[in-house]
């Protein structure tokens, strides 16, 4: 299970005094110990580890961005964050491989709103964890302009 490989990735790197690898281990261990316990103990499967790993990377993201320009060092802290979380998912796909599927879940010949809600709500199963939906959502936007 994901969640042990976390566990022990994070003992690891506590016990070799790895800082980043832990500190971004920990945030996601914290993640998966809440939405546990508003489960009532529930155990998560991969899928919401998943998601949990995607959160805190969505986060680091946003702390990257923050200090790109004022903190270098902070910034590169957090990209080896960013690098360690990506590490946990699933191999990403590019941006041709979501249009192909986009285009392949485009069975509709015009393009309204119910339109991209339709390949939407297909697409974002396909692409679970291995794409940003703030990019792919965009990209169905452009895609449907285009057409």
């Amino acid at each position: 299970m994901l969640k042990d490989l976390l566990r022990t990735d994070f003992n690891n790197a506590r016990k070799s005094g790895d800082i980043d690898k832990r500190t971004a281990i920990e945030a996601v261990l914290a993640a998966i110990l809440l939405k546990e316990k508003s489960q009532k103990g529930k155990t998560l499967t991969d899928e919401e580890v998943m998601d949990c790993i995607t959160k805190e990377l969505k986060v680091q993201r946003e702390i990257f961005e923050m200090y790109a320009d004022r903190d270098t060092q902070k910034a590169e802290q957090t990209a080896k964050k960013i690098k360690i979380l990506k590490s946990y998912l699933p191999k990403q796909l590019s941006d041709e491989e979501v249009l192909s599927i986009i285009k392949e879940l485009d069975v509709y010949p015009d393009a309204s709103g119910k339109t991209k809600g339709m390949i939407i709500k297909n697409l974002m199963p396909k692409i679970k964890g291995r794409y940003d939906n703030a990019k792919a959502s965009k990209m169905v936007d452009e895609y449907l302009s285009n057409k």
